[in-house]
């Protein structure tokens, strides 16, 4: 799908819910909602590049997938999104996140753990350093174990 196609999908979304809804949302609105459209794509994407970078994760048990899987998608997103000025999740919001996931629940991270994690996955990505090479490293020991 093209990014016209996404934005003519919107646009016929939008207009279908203002028809069943019999109300209008202002434009404000609908710009503060379609910047978490890009953020939430941008993480799906995430999952697919980690997937091709990354293809034994999923041989991991499900604790340990969902941990790397999860934490990165949410970096690589914050990376990109950080560069392009875009919208950007705070560290508390994706710590919360991250607890969402059932085998994370009890995960005993703080904020200040997780933005340190992420200084050094940035750090790591702007030596042109790999993925496996990040999660491989002993930086991201709490990732593994």
């Amino acid at each position: 799908m093209n990014m016209s196609r996404l934005e003519n999908i919107l646009l016929v979304a939008i207009k279908k819910l203002e028809e069943m809804s019999g109300v209008k949302v202002s434009g404000n609105r609908i710009h503060e909602i379609t910047k978490h459209v890009v953020h939430i794509v941008m993480h799906e994407l995430a999952h697919v590049y980690m997937e091709k970078a990354l293809p034994w994760l999923n041989n991991l048990e499900d604790s340990q997938h969902t941990l790397i899987d999860e934490v990165l998608a949410r970096f690589l997103e914050r990376k990109v999104s950080k560069e392009l000025h875009l919208y950007v999740e705070s560290f508390e919001e994706q710590l919360k996140e991250l607890k969402m996931y059932s085998p994370l629940s009890n995960l005993d991270w703080t904020v200040k753990f997780h933005s340190k994690l992420y200084k050094d996955f940035e750090k790591h990505i702007s030596r042109g350093r790999s993925l496996e090479n990040f999660v491989k490293s002993e930086s991201t020991r709490r990732l593994r174990t």
